[in-house]
């Protein structure tokens, strides 16, 4: 049992969704757009805490796998490239009945106030995993975990880049990138919040499909994925794409997007 428990805090911790940066921002967009009634309520719940406070605290529980650690699948799900439908029977991760369950708590009378402030911290961060396009993820490479490239020539790999590094690069604070990225998207914050969480996760597989950098070419890998997402090719600098400004120039904006669309659409699901 603590080998099994060890494995699943080393998964969980390697799949964060926009590091502590992003999950903040999705709550800070979050209580700008809510209702004033909405925003008490919330507070109340989470004795005066922001959603922007507590929105990394599902991910601050993995230290204790014991206790929490039936949560660590509600982080992500699977939606493989050549499926047009989801298919939640086959899914290893529970990311989209894990927020139909938190809604459900909060919309229910007869839920203790310690209930409904943990169905809160987990929808404000859960609605972040959601948007993050590799925690919707293919099936095969652990939501791009797997996949190892050189960020400016440093060490990392597909999923932290988007997790982490790209923000980081940014050097903006959390209420630094709120604002930007609400200078940018605010007028479209009423056609944002349209759709289902079932479309939201869609929009993260179809943007997955673009993010993966190409491979570099090794003669006779025969690799059914990218090679840097496998062994043994994964395994040597030379065989990994060199991510850059390039990279970040195309898809720093898609993030931004992500990020906002989670927040607005996250107040969306709390006046509701």
């Amino acid at each position: 049992m603590k080998t099994f428990l060890s494995a699943l805090v080393l998964f969980s911790t390697s799949a964060f969704a926009w590091g502590p940066t992003g999950h903040r921002v999705v709550g800070e967009i979050a209580e700008k757009h809510i209702k004033v009634e909405t925003l008490a309520k919330v507070r109340k719940v989470l004795n005066g805490e922001s959603l922007a406070r507590v929105a990394n605290w599902p991910d601050e529980i993995k230290s204790e796998p014991a206790k929490y650690g039936y949560t660590f699948n509600w982080h992500y799900t699977d939606w493989k490239d050549d499926q047009e439908n989801h298919d939640h029977e086959h899914s290893t991760g529970k990311l989209l009945p894990a927020l139909d369950e938190q809604i459900a708590t909060l919309k229910d009378e007869k839920k203790t106030e310690a209930e409904k402030a943990f169905a809160l911290k987990f929808l404000v961060h859960l609605m972040g995993d959601l948007h993050m396009p590799l925690h919707v993820g293919n099936g095969i490479d652990q939501g791009g975990n797997f996949c190892k490239v050189l960020f400016h020539n440093t060490p990392s790999n597909l999923h932290r880049v988007w997790d982490e590094d790209m923000i980081d690069f940014t050097r903006l604070s959390f209420t630094e990138l709120t604002q930007f990225v609400s200078r940018t998207h605010g007028l479209k914050s009423l056609e944002y919040k349209q759709g289902s969480i079932l479309d939201w996760a869609k929009e993260s597989k179809e943007i997955r499909q673009m993010i993966y950098p190409p491979a570099v070419l090794i003669e006779e890998s025969g690799a059914g994925s990218p090679t840097y997402c496998l062994r043994p090719y994964n395994e040597v600098a030379a065989n990994l794409p060199k991510i850059s400004y390039e990279y970040s120039y195309q898809f720093v904006p898609v993030m931004e997007k992500r990020l906002f669309q989670a927040g607005v659409r996250l107040a969306k699901i709390l006046d509701d």
